[in-house]
């Protein structure tokens, strides 16, 4: 499925990812998938939620500077080999990956594990996933 990514540039020190947690959870947006990570002045936070919109929006006013990606995010079965099968088939078609990340978690949906996958080319990513 494909989904919008907003990645944010957030000053790296203490309470910044509380900010933006907080101004998203008082509007109910959900965050769907996170990864976060830094270097010495500025923390890389990728979000995914549920109102991507209303996220823009709320991370506009806020004066949070961000860009905004469409990944893939696909749901996988959590046993050996099964982003194996992804990786073989997605190499095989020539796609070439900017980055995946991913968890593995017993939850409600039924689901066991996500991934979240930025490439080139997502159409063709989706098409080899679906096997067309």
């Amino acid at each position: 499925m494909l989904k919008k990514q907003y990645t944010l540039y957030l000053e790296n020190k203490p309470g910044a990812l509380a900010k933006v947690t907080k101004i998203l959870s008082l509007a109910k947006v959900n965050i769907e998938g996170i990864s976060v990570s830094e270097n010495t002045d500025v923390g890389l936070v990728q979000v995914i939620v549920s109102n991507s919109a209303a996220a823009k929006s709320i991370l506009t006013r806020a004066g949070i500077p961000y860009t905004v990606q469409t990944v893939v995010v696909l749901p996988l079965e959590n046993r050996p080999g099964a982003l194996t099968e992804v990786a073989l088939k997605l190499a095989k078609a020539g796609v070439n990956l900017n980055y995946l990340y991913g968890t593995a978690s017993k939850c409600i949906c039924g689901c066991d594990f996500q991934i979240v996958i930025s490439a080139s080319d997502l159409r063709k990513v989706e098409a080899v996933l679906n096997g067309k």
